[in-house]
């Protein structure tokens, strides 16, 4: 988890070096991350799924060593094309990884100690972002883009060596299921539609390529569902995905997601075209909200010990929903200070939300399914940030005459989206609590 979100905050900041570099367009650059982001997507269901079939160690290893050789072809090419290529390869091994974090918690690890565990996985979430292009930046000042891929062999040889003794001390149990190609392939297309269409909107001339497969997506969506609900053994198991308690933790997880893109990308348009404060010290402000995530995801991992997933969920979203308030009523008469501190808000959330829905998630279903679970999680996120980028994106284009109203209306947007599930979250909470009360 640690190293696709440190990962990427190096490559965002690598972008215009590489662009200048390798002396192409801004479009092909952007493929590093189109490519990484993508099938990180489309692969993560399929290890979830073999990871409860194959061992979830296992299942680690082979992304470790994909995510250590693409690292290490980044690192030596002097090709822009064959750095996508590798990328590509790289995001694939992140999506092993990403797929088996939260169930090797699940299904390794004494059920009083997971949330401190997963606690440990939002600090890891939170770091990324913040180490990220604080590294990125440091080793292209030492004159060599080739670090920025090559750091990440010694993080990957720590992995696999912790892997190599884990799997001498440990025996999974393996569960016998029929991979489901067909799905596989179905949920491929129907996910690199909608994550190419989505890309496509943010540009003028390709906009109606775009709005083509993103609708391709959506048919491509019914059609999975009506594959999938039938199979004995489906990649993408609907019984689960629609069940209300599944549900309802997935739309929270899809607008953290969401809303996470939205705090990440529009502080730096703020903090510089607004505030007019300096690049460097924009870099320190909008900490705010990785710093929260780390700090809070261990100390509500700490405090609870499961029984409280649900209360702290709801703390979570109602600290988000009071960022939002605050940041969707900015001027630009206000300190900057302030706007950290209400990033900071919203970090503190995340880090009391993000634990406790990861926990209910996977208490939701079987120890047969906890890799598919583990990865659908992660799979619905990811998209929900890639959702809320393109989103946040189109509207500060739309309003480049008055970015200031741009950015409150993308904090104004993202506040309705979170009051909306704060509600249901209280009333669903509720109707639960009440019928386990029957049930006892």
């Amino acid at each position: 988890m640690f190293l696709s979100t440190l990962d990427t905050g190096i490559i965002n900041v690598a972008l215009p070096y590489l662009k200048n570099h390798f002396n192409v367009s801004t479009n092909t650059v952007a493929l590093t991350v189109i490519g990484y982001s993508t099938s990180l997507a489309i692969f993560i269901m399929l290890f979830g799924f073999l990871s409860d079939t194959k061992g979830k160690l296992k299942i680690a290893n082979i992304g470790m060593w994909l995510f250590m050789l693409a690292s290490i072809f980044c690192g030596i090419t002097n090709s822009i094309y064959l750095i996508v290529l590798f990328r590509i390869i790289q995001g694939i091994g992140a999506a092993a990884l990403q797929a088996t974090s939260a169930s090797l918690i699940t299904t390794l690890i004494h059920p009083s100690r997971q949330n401190n565990a997963i606690g440990t996985i939002g600090i890891m979430i939170g770091l990324g972002p913040v180490l990220g292009p604080s590294l990125g930046g440091l080793l292209l000042s030492l004159g060599s883009w080739r670090l920025i891929f090559l750091i990440n062999v010694p993080f990957t040889l720590i992995g696999i060596f912790c892997i190599f003794i884990l799997e001498r001390k440990i025996s999974e149990v393996h569960y016998n299921k029929q991979i489901d190609i067909v799905g596989f392939i179905l949920v491929a297309l129907l996910l690199s539609s909608f994550l190419i269409g989505l890309n496509c909107l943010s540009k003028v001339n390709i906009k109606n390529i775009g709005i083509l497969l993103i609708f391709v997506s959506f048919i491509l969506s019914f059609v999975v569902y009506k594959f999938e609900i039938r199979k004995k053994f489906p990649i993408l198991n609907m019984k689960i995905v629609t069940s209300k308690k599944v549900l309802i933790l997935l739309l929270q997880t899809i607008l953290f997601g969401f809303a996470s893109a939205i705090v990440f990308l529009i502080p730096p348009f703020l903090f510089e075209n607004i505030l007019h404060v300096s690049v460097g010290i924009t870099g320190l402000l909008v900490l705010g909200a990785p710093i929260g995530i780390a700090l809070f995801s261990k100390i509500s991992g700490r405090l609870n010990d499961g029984s409280k997933n649900n209360i702290y969920s709801l703390v979570g979203i109602f600290l988000m929903v009071i960022s939002f308030i605050l940041l969707s009523i900015l001027s630009n008469k206000i300190s900057y200070i302030f706007i950290t501190i209400f990033l900071f808000i919203y970090g503190a959330g995340g880090g009391f939300f993000q634990p406790a829905n990861v926990s209910n998630l996977m208490s939701s279903v079987g120890l047969s399914d906890q890799g598919s679970m583990s990865a659908l999680q992660r799979m619905m996120q990811n998209i929900a940030i890639a959702v809320g980028s393109s989103i946040g994106s189109l509207i500060m284009y739309s309003f480049q005459g008055n970015e200031l109203y741009g950015i409150r209306t993308s904090y104004f947007m993202t506040l309705f989206l979170m009051v909306i599930i704060l509600f249901i979250s209280c009333l669903t909470y509720k109707i639960w609590s009440e019928n386990k009360k029957v049930s006892d």
